[in-house]
């Protein structure tokens, strides 16, 4: 499932390199869709992906780190979901706070956190090798005992591995502002989605090593059990790089969704709001509180896999109209003359990709649906009873520009251009 999620998420992040050469504009997935399908799916996207599924990432990740952290402090003793669920609100607090206060220093954040996470996974992959080199292979001999067969529990583990390979549509956010994208965005996409992959296989091979399958089944944090049973000197330190890991992580999602709802609101598919940034520093404020209001209150379930599977369940609808972006522009301009600063992709990238995306919307319907798939698929259909009033025929909510008037005085920031 691993090897395989690494796949998809390579011919996805190929689709996405050509959709980003093909519209240099930022605001990704928003912006294709936009181009490629027309508004009605462009807000469902912004509907589902900035205020949802970016919400529910963040209240995923949220949680990781309260389980770390709680792992650290207490060891094996239980703790309540309370401190659970207010360690991780307070990380989505500091979060918001930083990046509302300064853009270069949720930058510097994300650089520092992504080397403590490679020296971290570096340490267990390096020590998983050295216990297979000494023949501990007792746990792999019967890992794949009890395997699931039915398709949608093959669906659902796709959703977790895909959570966790998240990220290669990134790069689309930032368009406008890379140079040679040509060469720079593919490399960037093949480079990294490449090096995750084996990094993350490699990771589950050396948890397997030590770790019997039920008590990594019934763990909270992994990294932290193996660390205990194979290097314990160090074992302190593991929890201490996830959780860096994760902040990063979180904070690269708080910087770059803001800017989506930025994208969509300057083309009136937002509240007029979402477009204003801080006179001093340029910054959409507003956006990155809606942004973390949100995902405190995907907090209140406290089920770190029904969050995954709603919000994996919104992401791949939204890479299925992408897709179908991607093909659209390409038949749009098969007559034109090709731009050299274009990357292209063959015909058939793009369409294992749409397959694949709609196994992963169907399959989890097909034996044992749960219910949060039932919540997402409403809230996307939930997207068009709001887009008829407010978007096609312009309504608005009363009292919306006494809002708008307050929030540019609370928070000092004023409106931009609008994109046509």
């Amino acid at each position: 499932m691993w090897t395989l999620g690494g796949l998809i998420s390579l011919l996805m992040g190929l689709v996405y390199c050509e959709l980003a050469t093909i519209t240099p504009q930022s605001g990704g997935d928003f912006t294709y869709i936009y181009k490629g399908v027309g508004p009605i799916p462009a807000f469902l996207t912004v509907w589902t992906g900035p205020l949802l599924t970016g919400s529910a990432a963040s209240a995923v990740l949220a949680m990781v780190f309260a389980d770390y952290l709680m792992a650290f402090m207490f060891g094996p003793c239980a703790s309540t979901q309370s401190l659970r669920k207010t360690i991780a609100a307070l990380l989505l607090i500091t979060i918001g706070i930083s990046n509302v206060i300064s853009a270069r220093l949720g930058v510097y954040v994300q650089v520092i956190s992504s080397v403590i996470k490679l020296l971290a996974l570096g340490v267990i992959i390096a020590g998983g090798l050295v216990f297979l080199a000494q023949g501990r292979t007792e746990n792999l001999k019967d890992g794949f005992e009890g395997s699931a067969t039915d398709v949608t529990s093959y669906a659902l583990a796709l959703y977790s591995c895909m959570f966790a390979y998240g990220g290669y549509n990134r790069i689309g956010y930032i368009a406008e502002e890379i140079i040679d994208a040509k060469k720079n965005v593919p490399r960037a996409i093949v480079i990294s989605v490449s090096l995750v992959t084996c990094v993350y296989i490699a990771t589950n091979v050396s948890y397997f090593v030590l770790i019997p399958k039920v008590e990594l089944l019934q763990s909270s944090a992994v990294a932290y059990d193996w660390a205990l049973k194979g290097i314990p000197f160090i074992a302190t330190l593991i929890p201490i790089c996830v959780m860096c890991s994760v902040y990063g992580a979180n904070n690269g999602g708080s910087f770059s969704i803001a800017r989506v709802m930025f994208a969509a609101a300057r083309r009136d598919l937002y509240p007029e709001v979402f477009s204003y940034l801080t006179v001093s520093d340029s910054l959409p404020v507003f956006g990155t509180i809606v942004y973390h209001t949100v995902g405190l209150l995907m907090l209140i379930p406290g089920d770190i896999g029904r969050l995954v599977n709603f919000l994996n369940f919104m992401a791949f609808t939204v890479m299925w109209f992408s897709c179908i972006a991607l093909l659209r522009l390409k038949y749009m301009l098969r007559h034109e003359q090709v731009d050299p600063s274009r990357f292209r992709t063959h015909i058939s990238i793009p369409i294992l990709s749409l397959l694949c995306s709609s196994f992963l919307i169907v399959a989890p319907f097909v034996t044992n649906p749960q219910i949060e798939f039932v919540y997402s698929a409403a809230f996307v259909l939930a997207g068009l009873l709001l887009y008829v009033p407010f978007i096609h025929f312009g309504l608005k909510i009363p009292g919306i520009d006494k809002l708008t008037l307050f929030m540019q005085l609370l928070l000092q920031i004023c409106p931009t251009e609008k994109v046509e």
